[in-house]
């Protein structure tokens, strides 16, 4: 982010610096920063995605992800959701937020591994999906091991994920704790953030409870190890 003096406050390498990894960062989209009591301008920033690291990302790149057309409707005239029949154009500012997926690649004894980060939208199931179906098809040209990490806005056994829940394994799952599990529930009782992966095997996964309130959303911790081949 920027003041209105032009000083920067770069928050992903801030990260990096505290937690003594490498980072990565994609920004997808700019804002004004304003003051809620008077809505006084205070500087601007952008958003986007962070991978931090501890080797550094070889090949790194960033997609944008799909978002809805003007005349497209956030959800379906006859669906009951919220939004139902609004058009983006007519939708509430927000409802089409820019989104990205980030990633690269790093060496291990077993060979490349490549990491894939996205934030999908909360607004839109048909455009969900399609951000979904986007991210699936990037992480399945990634190679053989890929780890597919984000905040999908939607339970893994949402339909809107079925590209990315199908194709790659979810780390819950590979562990016992099934679709619907609470302990799966990461942002109140939403279970929305997720960890998969192809040609990797989960060891452990469970969501970070003891990790405080300095966001809405807990982190999700997973080990992983390289699964053997297939016979």
């Amino acid at each position: 982010m920027f003041t209105p003096n032009g000083e920067l406050n770069d928050q992903p390498v801030e990260l990096a610096r505290l937690t003594d990894r490498h980072v990565r960062y994609a920004a997808v989209h700019a804002f004004s920063l304003v003051e809620p009591e008077d809505e006084r301008a205070i500087g601007a920033a952008t958003w986007g995605n962070a991978v931090l690291t501890r080797r550094p990302l070889d090949d790194g790149f960033a997609l944008g992800l799909p978002v809805g057309g003007d005349d497209d409707p956030v959800e379906p005239a006859d669906s009951g959701l919220p939004l139902a029949g609004v058009t983006f154009a007519d939708a509430p500012y927000g409802t089409r937020e820019a989104r990205c997926a980030i990633g690269g690649r790093f060496g291990s004894p077993a060979g490349d591994i490549a990491i894939l980060n996205a934030h999908l939208t909360y607004a839109g199931t048909d455009q969900r999906r399609r951000q979904a179906d986007a991210l699936a098809a990037l992480a399945t040209g990634l190679g053989g091991r890929v780890i597919v990490a984000g905040d999908f806005n939607a339970a893994i056994e949402a339909p809107e994920l079925g590209a990315v829940a199908n194709g790659f394994d979810d780390a819950f799952l590979a562990i016992g704790v099934e679709p619907g599990d609470p302990r799966r529930a990461s942002c109140g009782p939403f279970r929305i953030d997720h960890l998969l992966s192809r040609g990797l095997r989960a060891l452990d996964c469970r969501v970070v409870t003891e990790a405080g309130d300095a966001s809405d959303h807990l982190p999700v911790l997973a080990t992983f190890a390289v699964a053997a081949p297939s016979a």
